[in-house]
């Protein structure tokens, strides 16, 4: 979507009826901001109603009569859901549309145009018109030579349909219109109707007069008049009802199910509900349902729908009494009238097709716009870089080599294929953020690095890893060299760690980004999880913390290098070794360190082992320089969310460090006391900045989960009884 600033109001078009396409045009010319669009369309081309009988003709090619969604969807920075709604969920404000959740909306608009009303067994919808399209060439597929076609409804539709088909088989089937009139265009001038008749008789259009259409079955279409009519097929373009489950949300609705709305096309009974077209029902507007008033209440609706976003008076909609009909006759010859008067000829038909194609150039030339500094990127998997970035980017990797591994990108396919070891447990995790530095391949270390912090956590031994990345478009030599060297950072990392690198998807975006969903293998009883901890338990961290406040600074100019390299040395550093050495000690619960900070992390161990803890502010760790930007205001933007964790931390340096999140942060565990001690000597032993930091103790209700301590004056043993 385009952006337009903060969304505050989201209207969803319910339907690619004619007044919707209008609306869009509309919003692509003049976008309202903070207002988001979301079109729900049954099929992803809207066809054009004024051109199904030049189509059935063969004047025009299906693609000619059909609006594509998604330019015009994309021109007006509108979402684009492909889907049929079944239900409008009025308190919940969402629509229903089946295989996803509801969507939202804020206003809803309805322009899903109607259904001739077909009894059961009484034949073929002529809409909706995509529907009614493959129906037709399925009945033709099946027909013998001479079989009769049977139309019913006399009013313009079916004529003009009943002549299409005439002309389009010339003679290969017989077409029979059936109109429940005395004469078929019986609203029409005398003039026009005569005219319509001679044109069906020379095409060679049976005529039933007089007769509605009943029960279509076993190739006899039932007359009103007790009679049946011998027929292969029977199409109906009779007289529309709107979808059922309008009526059923409980909108107000006439006895055919169209929404009633008022003059400024608002619900009588809802005012976030609009409704055009067909499915609708103006109240003191009483037409006959045609596309053209659909075209017409486009601009209205689109004027209303942004008034209504702004809570603004809404205009009424003042359509004219009677709309100009056009009826195409075949042969390049056409028929109309408006007030009583007609005219006909082939410089009608070209006066009509003159008028359809301009309509349908509004819609099918809408192009996004372009931004101010050049070229719009595509965003979708036109966005993957070119084939020869990627190829120079892979090209420089070492070839992935993991246990099981089928297929992967020494011969790339269209996904990688794995066979799980017996006896193992699938491990799976995921993680993605932008570039917060300027070398990529640090950037692509710490990328590595913290993905697999997950697997590390639960004791699983890294497997597999899938990248997304994002690259800034720009020259290909400066892409390839950027990909590449994000992917070779990361695969540095995943090749001491025995995790391959066996694909991914990469593409164009405004900053780099790049994330990895890995996989890991773990034995049956190995797992570590958050639950476990026991009171008395010692509580060991194995990175220092300050990445947040460090990057932060960094982002601001105050940052001094030796912190910035501080942090990125701890961030690039991987979880894998301390991990093997808490596993060998015995570790009974554990988490990584990231977003939620230290606090909030070791929250999440004490809800699932139903516990409490006491942090020792002094033993934490911290990076150099965290300290300095904390005094001096500097945080991160997901900090002020943090404190949620533990709200009784004061806005001490030491105390904010503790909610400072984590990027690569270490791994927080908890241990029996009498193994502590020597975990964290081997942990030391090994070149890892680890430290006690806290004691897992049994909940209070009188205290906060997370408490502040300091290891040289513990807290008092709690009672084993307290709750």
């Amino acid at each position: 979507m385009r952006a337009t600033g903060p969304i505050e109001v989201d209207i969803v078009l319910l339907g690619a009826g004619h007044a919707h396409v209008e609306v869009l045009r509309r919003f692509a010319l003049r976008p309202e901001p903070g207002v988001r669009l979301t079109l729900i369309g049954r099929e992803p081309e809207t066809p054009y109603s004024g051109m199904l009988p030049g189509v059935i003709r063969g004047d025009y090619e299906p693609r000619q009569a059909r609006i594509d969604l998604a330019p015009l969807a994309a021109a007006a920075g509108a979402r684009l859901i492909l889907g049929e709604a079944t239900a409008i969920q009025r308190l919940d404000r969402a629509v229903t549309v089946p295989g996803r959740p509801d969507i939202p909306f804020d206003i809803l608009s309805i322009n899903t145009g109607g259904e001739p009303a077909v009894p059961a067994d009484g034949g073929i919808a002529v809409k909706p018109i995509g529907r009614f399209l493959t129906r037709l060439a399925q009945i033709e597929a099946g027909l013998d030579d001479h079989a009769r076609i049977a139309v019913a409804g006399g009013g313009p539709a079916g004529v003009e349909l009943a002549l299409a088909l005439a002309h389009r088989y010339r003679g290969r089937y017989r077409i029979a219109l059936v109109s429940g009139s005395a004469e078929p265009l019986i609203e029409a001038p005398e003039k026009a109707r005569r005219i319509a008749v001679a044109a069906m008789v020379d095409a060679g259009v049976e005529i039933v007069r007089g007769a509605m259409a009943g029960v279509f079955a076993d190739g006899r279409l039932a007359l009103s008049d007790g009679s049946f009519l011998d027929a292969a097929a029977c199409l109906r373009a009779t007289g529309v009802e709107a979808p059922g489950f309008l009526a059923d949300s409980g909108l107000a609705c006439d006895a055919k199910g169209c929404v009633q709305v008022d003059a400024t096309l608002r619900s009588l009974n809802d005012p976030a509900i609009f409704a055009a077209g067909d499915c609708a029902a103006v109240q003191g507007f009483l037409r006959p349902k045609a596309g053209v008033w659909a075209v017409r209440a486009g601009a209205h609706l689109a004027e209303n729908l942004r008034r209504a976003a702004r809570h603004r008076p809404l205009k009424p909609w003042r359509p004219q009494r009677e709309a100009l009909v056009i009826l195409g006759l075949g042969t390049g010859r056409a028929i109309a009238w408006r007030n009583g008067l007609s005219v006909s000829g082939t410089a009608v038909w070209r006066w009509k097709d003159w008028i359809d194609r301009r309509w349908m150039r509004m819609y099918t030339e809408m192009r996004m716009p372009t931004p101010p500094d050049g070229p719009m990127r595509c965003g979708g998997c036109g966005a993957k870089v070119g084939a020869e970035v990627l190829a120079g980017a892979l090209a420089n990797l070492p070839a992935a080599a993991a246990p099981g591994l089928l297929i992967g990108l020494d011969a790339p396919d269209d996904a990688a294929v794995l066979r799980v070891p017996p006896g193992k447990l699938l491990v799976q995790s995921v993680d993605h953020f932008r570039a917060f530095l300027d070398d990529p391949y640090v950037f692509g270390q710490i990328a590595a690095a913290h993905a697999l912090s997950d697997l590390h956590a639960m004791g699983a031994q890294p497997w597999t890893a899938l990248a997304v990345a994002s690259i800034p478009y720009g020259p290909g030599a400066k892409m390839r060299a950027g990909l590449s060297d994000m992917l070779r950072g990361a695969t540095d990392v995943f090749r001491e760690e025995g995790c391959a690198l066996i694909g991914g998807h990469s593409g164009e975006g405004t900053e780099a980004a790049l994330g990895f969903a890995v996989s890991g293998l773990a034995e049956e009883t190995g797992l570590t999880r958050k639950a476990g901890a026991r009171p008395g338990d010692r509580l060991i961290l194995t990175k220092p913390l300050g990445t947040g406040i460090v990057l932060a600074g960094h982002m601001r100019g105050l940052a001094r290098a030796r912190w910035l390299a501080a942090a990125i040395d701890s961030m690039r550093r991987s979880n894998g070794p301390a991990a093997q050495i808490l596993r060998a000690h015995d570790t009974v619960a554990c988490t990584d360190v990231t977003g939620f900070g230290l606090a909030g992390h070791l929250a999440e161990i004490c809800r699932a082992s139903g516990t409490a803890a006491t942090i020792w502010r002094e033993s934490v760790p911290v990076l150099p320089g965290a300290l300095e930007l904390a005094a001096q205001g500097v945080e991160s933007t997901l900090a002020p969310d943090n404190w949620r964790a533990a709200p009784n931390l004061s806005t001490e340096p030491r105390e904010r460090i503790l909610l400072d999140p984590q990027t690569s942060g270490g791994l927080l565990a908890s241990l029996p006391m009498a193994r502590a001690d020597a975990c964290l000597a081997a942990l030391r032993a090994a070149g890892i900045a680890a430290a006690m930091v806290g004691v897992v103790e049994e909940p209070r209700a009188d205290a906060p989960t997370i408490r502040i301590g300091t290891h040289d004056q513990p807290r008092a043993p709690l009672p084993t009884n307290a709750n």
